[in-house]
């Protein structure tokens, strides 16, 4: 009689490497999903610490010209370098992914995260401060 060798995997060995693959993925996916939505955060927290960077440099200019401390009524128009989603022309609340605007009748930042939620930040044009971000 002639021994038989059988190369390949078994089906059980087949099931239990899908099932430990599907363990991993549930596992995965939802802390994968917290790390992106912990950069925007952090990506936000970025561009408003610019704004306040660019409206006191702002202020202080407006010191040594005139002697008084102003600040500008959009603070995006004071950045050397505007933040890639910024729109300029439209002054009413984002509607697409990563888009980011400045509400002249509220007096607000605000940011459409890919999440699809909109993050407002409020402006203080008299002290050149921003409020906390808050989801509306």
């Amino acid at each position: 009689m002639k021994p038989t060798e059988q190369n390949g995997f078994t089906l059980v060995e087949l099931i239990i490497v899908m099932v430990l693959l599907g363990i991993l993925a549930a596992v995965a996916i939802p802390k994968m999903g917290n790390t992106i939505s912990s950069s925007e955060e952090a990506a936000e927290n970025a561009i408003i610490a610019a704004l306040e960077a660019a409206v006191e440099v702002y202020a202080m200019d407006q010191v040594v010209e005139n002697s008084a401390k102003s600040y500008p009524p959009n603070p995006f128009d004071e950045m050397d370098k505007q933040p890639s989603g910024y729109n300029s022309v439209n002054s009413l609340d984002p509607t697409v992914d990563g888009e980011w605007t400045f509400n002249t009748t509220g007096n607000y930042v605000a940011h459409f995260r890919n999440d699809n939620k909109r993050y407002k930040w409020s402006y203080d044009v008299s002290t050149g401060g921003f409020g906390p971000g808050i989801e509306y």
